[in-house]
């Protein structure tokens, strides 16, 4: 009977424990949730941030009433108030040195979610200056 009660008790423990589990891909998108969409860089207007679900991104800007890819790559979200940034591309004519980068930053978002504030700093071509940035964002339903 005790044998019989510990079996039990050991496959109940075991499917608790799978059930319980998350795969590494659930936990990410419970933490990139709140970034994922489009968003309105407020303080250079024509800029644009998506953040797609699965962990990659891109930056517009809108020149000449065309809309050009300044930067894209993926990124994770390190904590409740970091981020990490793997730049794959960036416009030839870049001032900051941005592709093949890897850039942690802070974010802080509101309370519902639709406005967040980013700051960080990146490196300069040829030995520049670096750039410490602070952007305000907020989110739209769609790229105009």
């Amino acid at each position: 009977m005790l044998k019989k009660l510990s079996y039990c008790t050991a496959i109940l423990f075991a499917v608790l424990s799978i059930v319980s589990c998350k795969t590494v891909q659930q936990a990410n998108l419970k933490e990139i949730k709140p970034f994922v969409g489009i968003w309105d860089v407020t303080n250079h207007p024509g800029s644009k941030i998506v953040f797609k679900s699965d962990g990659s991104f891109y930056n517009l800007v809108k020149e000449n009433g065309t809309k050009i890819v300044t930067h894209s790559g993926s990124f994770k979200v390190l904590s409740n108030n970091f981020y990490v940034l793997d730049i794959t591309y960036a416009r030839a004519d870049a001032t900051y040195q941005l592709a093949g980068k890897q850039y942690i930053n802070s974010f802080e978002l509101s309370e519902n979610n639709q406005k967040m504030k980013m700051t960080g700093v990146v490196d300069a071509r040829n030995g520049g200056s670096k750039l410490e940035w602070t952007d305000q964002l907020v989110k739209v339903n769609a790229i105009d």
